[in-house]
């Protein structure tokens, strides 16, 4: 397994640990809501924090049933899938996919990406870091990425964020990229 993977891997791991880490900490949470006293009263014929734990143990449970569902990580860091429901099982439309996969079909466009990747970007900082292209080409790369869902744009600052399908496809034409490269490598 490369060191690439094996870091991935590694913080794959991390984060999950972390989201049943934080998981644990809102079921705790409800649990204190439960059998705190109230603390305040809301004439409405009903106790507020119970209505705030039921919300929060639905939250946890849909979380932890979510985890349980898709992600997995087993002891030798392979992901293991426990089967989807057929009603998890996601159509795809083929002109979004299309389009997705046109708008990944550009260096340039995955150059912006990967700068997103890191956080939020004015279309300025954008200029800086790729100033061989034009501001206005920029603008129209822009223009594709947003339309195919892969980044949007904050309407009060105007800064350029990477949405989460932006961050998985641009992920994606790395690894595909990585696996042509060496498959072409002479042996």
């Amino acid at each position: 397994m490369s060191e690439e993977l094996k870091d991935e891997m590694k913080k794959l791991k991390e984060e999950l640990a972390n989201m049943k880490e934080q998981l644990s900490e809102l079921s705790e949470m409800s649990d204190r809501l439960r059998k705190k006293p109230r603390l305040f009263h809301i004439d409405m014929g009903e106790k507020i924090h119970d209505y705030v734990g039921d919300i929060m143990e639905g939250v946890a449970e849909g979380i932890s049933g979510e985890l349980e569902r898709s992600v997995f990580i087993g002891p030798h860091g392979v992901r293991v899938s426990r089967g989807r429901r057929e009603e998890d099982v996601v159509k795809t439309d083929p002109a979004k996919a299309a389009s997705a996969m046109s708008a990944l079909g550009n260096e340039y466009r995955l150059r912006i990406l990967g700068e997103l990747m890191y956080g939020g970007r004015y279309i300025s900082e954008l200029q800086d870091k790729l100033s061989e292209i034009t501001a206005s080409t920029l603008s129209s790369h822009l223009d594709v990425l947003e339309k195919a869902g892969l980044v949007a744009q904050e309407k009060v600052r105007g800064r350029y964020l990477i949405t989460i399908p932006g961050r998985m496809a641009y992920k994606m034409a790395k690894k595909i990229a990585k696996f042509i490269e060496k498959e072409l490598e002479p042996e």
